[in-house]
């Protein structure tokens, strides 16, 4: 179900005369034209969170750890079109990679410097800040936003892993008592809760998706337009290639899938990642034929939706998640999901019905059983596969009302 734009728009409106009205992003997970995937989710919800409330001037400091923040590099980022309207300013931010809990200080003092490119005494009456650390935690220790309104932004690692780190976690926890936090899954929450975050500070609220690029259709359409002439059973995974994504199991499924379909399975993966060189080796150990398997790199959203709707099952197979934005995207296009049973991902999976099946454990067997399952029904209608999505108008919605809490 996709909530109406107007219906987030009425609810959203400012409820008097002394709200929020400049509001700063301070994060590194954004978008620009050279990586205009990196924190796309983020760009998006400020998006609709702007055009719900034109009143407010939103400005984002996109402050990345590098190396060359010590030889005082210039920021080789430049701002996609559609973000002007959001005055992102791209730099970097010290790190120091042997001494990871101490990356917060760096970043605040990498901020303080950034804090010369906004305008002359303009100040935030709000933060937003997706990531907890080092950013979140930076941006929330600095005198000058000390009465700003604050909300972080948990996503995932920085909660899974972040938590078992003994600094990191102190600065998170100190964190979760100058902000509110929003947590992308309930999962998500329920981690920093029993770390010793306060329940009322911390919210969950799924990321929406664009109903406008995310939807369903014919599937036969779909693979028209990508050119795919195979009537193999095609399967597809959408991400980055990193371990956490663990990629090995969904390789070993696929191999094993080869010999009960005859004709073979495609899997299709849309994405890039420093494993690219060992998966492709893993897949020829394991014997996929090199015509079964798709590299394509990433693809901008409107590609990713049409082979969403082109795929006939959607395949994650991480170690741990927040809540991926594929699988929201796959629900809205109708795509069945297989996926391993991690992070906030039963939150909506488990609204998907039979056309969906969330895997305990990292078995190849069980995974290629359950992408059997899913490919032997792919003529079924795919109307069957559902979900409840917001879009991100409802996603801005619920932001605006974090952020007025804290007023």
């Amino acid at each position: 179900m996709i909530v109406s734009a107007q219906r987030s728009r009425d609810c959203s409106a400012p409820t008097g005369g002394h709200g929020i009205r400049r509001l700063l992003m301070v994060t590194n997970l954004f978008p620009d034209e050279r990586e205009p995937w990196r924190g796309l989710d983020n760009a998006c919800v400020l998006q609709a969170m702007r055009q719900l409330r034109p009143q407010v001037e939103v400005r984002v400091l996109n402050l990345r750890p590098s190396h060359r923040f010590w030889w005082g590099a210039a920021a080789d980022a430049r701002s996609r079109a559609e973000d002007f309207t959001l005055q992102p300013q791209h730099g970097w931010v010290p790190y120091v990679p042997r001494l990871g809990g101490w990356n917060d200080r760096c970043y605040a003092w990498g901020l303080r410097r950034a804090l010369r490119w906004l305008p002359r005494d303009w100040r935030p009456d709000a933060l937003l800040l997706p990531w907890l650390f080092p950013d979140a935690c930076a941006a929330a220790s600095l005198p000058e936003f000390h009465s700003a309104v604050k909300v972080a932004v948990a996503q995932g690692s920085d909660v899974h892993q972040y938590l078992g780190m003994p600094m990191r976690r102190r600065a998170i926890l100190r964190l979760a008592g100058q902000a509110d936090i929003i947590t992308r899954s309930a999962e998500l929450k329920r981690r920093l809760i029993e770390a010793g975050a306060t329940e009322s500070g911390v919210h969950c609220i799924h990321n929406g998706v664009d109903a406008r690029i995310f939807h369903s259709g014919p599937q036969l359409q779909a693979r028209q337009e990508l050119g795919w002439n195979g009537g193999r059973p095609l399967a597809l995974f959408v991400g980055n290639f990193l371990p956490v994504k663990g990629l090995e199991l969904l390789l070993r499924a696929v191999a094993k899938l080869q010999e009960r379909f005859p004709q073979g399975v495609d899997l299709a993966l849309l994405g890039s990642g420093p494993l690219e060189g060992q998966l492709r080796a893993l897949a020829q150990r394991l014997g996929i034929p090199t015509n079964r398997l798709h590299w394509l790199g990433r693809q901008p959203p409107e590609v990713v939706a049409c082979w969403l709707r082109a795929a006939d099952v959607c395949c994650l197979s991480s170690h741990h998640e927040g809540l991926p934005n594929v699988i929201l995207e796959a629900l809205s296009c109708h795509c069945p999901v297989v996926s391993t049973a991690v992070g906030g991902i039963a939150e909506v999976l488990a609204e998907a019905g039979s056309r969906s099946r969330l895997l305990q454990g990292r078995d190849a067997n069980t995974y290629a059983e359950a992408m059997a399952e899913m490919l032997a029904r792919r003529d079924e209608p795919r109307d069957a596969v559902a979900g409840e999505v917001g879009d991100w108008s409802h996603c801005a919605r619920r932001y605006w009302q974090v952020l007025d809490r804290r007023l």
